[in-house]
């Protein structure tokens, strides 16, 4: 039941549940596991919207960031599971979306090693190595680090995973 001035319209189910519509989620990228934040509005409207948690917390992730880059030859990317959200500790001016290769690599949850030229996004290449660590946080996939230098030694990669690691026990407490 489509209304172009209406919009689609849903029925609420008896536990207080409404389906959000296939297009929708398709065009707003809302997956199984999403977190959605409902705000009720004076004019008897709600907004609903995507959240992410990376992003809300983006200061707090370029900080440790800017600490974890000190003295070494690098860079580093936070990411949500849709954008890349800063590089080396600086929001980015506008977020970028990110590859659905490195969006299989956070899903997988596995910490990846790639040595390849890969695309983080649109207008970010990588032809050095890369180490892509997903953050988790209470079994949900957030996000991830991205760490990428000519050399990427063990140093480095050991900063990707405990950026990671605290951005996920951040989400957790």
């Amino acid at each position: 039941m489509a209304d172009d001035k209406k919009g689609m319209l849903r029925h609420v189910d008896v536990l207080g549940r409404v389906v959000i519509p296939r297009e929708v989620r398709k065009a707003l990228r809302i997956n199984y596991g999403d977190l959605m934040e409902f705000c009720a509005c004076s004019n008897q409207q709600v907004v609903m919207r995507k959240f992410h948690l990376i992003r809300e917390i983006a200061e707090l992730a370029n900080s440790v960031v800017r600490v974890a880059r000190l003295g070494r030859n690098c860079d580093i990317y936070i990411l949500d599971t849709e954008k890349v959200v800063s590089k080396n500790g600086e929001n980015l001016q506008s977020e970028s979306d990110i590859t659905e290769d490195i969006l299989k690599v956070l899903n997988s949850r596995q910490e990846v090693e790639i040595n390849e030229r890969i695309s983080l996004a649109k207008y970010i290449n990588f032809d050095n190595p890369i180490i892509i660590v997903p953050v988790i946080s209470a079994g949900d996939v957030l996000g991830g680090v991205v760490v990428s230098a000519h050399i990427l030694d063990e140093e480095m990669k050991q900063s990707a995973r405990e950026i990671s690691k605290f951005l996920g026990d951040y989400f957790a407490s």
